[in-house]
């Protein structure tokens, strides 16, 4: 079996794979934006040291009020995060399984002759012409010009 393009990404166009590799770091720079409550807080925590004369001149109504601010902001992260890979747990079994792409079915002459409403033999003949050309109304029907065969 033939692997598929998106097992090899390099056999894409290179404005392609620019495209997809620019969306692709613009979402990932708006993942970490989503995230930067928490990483401010870890690189807070980790500094701690160097504010120690702040928490020496502050009272403890202020301390406990910072206390209940942290708990909230890992509160909303952990619920963004658990939904996050909630979600992603769902799609992944919904789709795990699943394969999509099928051959589509051939549509027959019959069928886009009733569609086209024009003769079958009309169109039989264009299937083997090198050369159609078809002009089509406003709504995307096919016109007839003089009652002859168009574009053969």
């Amino acid at each position: 079996m033939k692997n598929l393009i998106f097992e090899k990404p390099s056999l894409s166009p290179l404005p392609q794979r620019v495209g997809w590799a620019f969306f692709t770091a613009l979402f990932w720079i708006i993942w970490v934006y989503l995230w930067m409550p928490l990483i401010t807080l870890i690189t807070w925590a980790l500094g701690l040291h160097a504010y120690t004369g702040f928490f020496e001149s502050n009272e403890f109504f202020q301390m406990h009020q910072m206390g209940h601010l942290a708990i909230l902001y890992t509160a909303v992260v952990c619920v963004m995060g658990s939904s996050l890979l909630l979600w992603a747990r769902i799609e992944f079994l919904r789709f795990h399984n699943v394969n999509r792409r099928s051959i589509p079915v051939p549509v027959k002459v019959e069928e886009l002759a009733k569609y086209a409403s024009l003769p079958e033999e009309t169109l039989r003949g264009w299937t083997n012409a090198r050369r159609v050309v078809v002009h089509h109304d406003n709504h995307g029907h096919v016109i007839v010009q003089n009652d002859e065969q168009p574009g053969i």
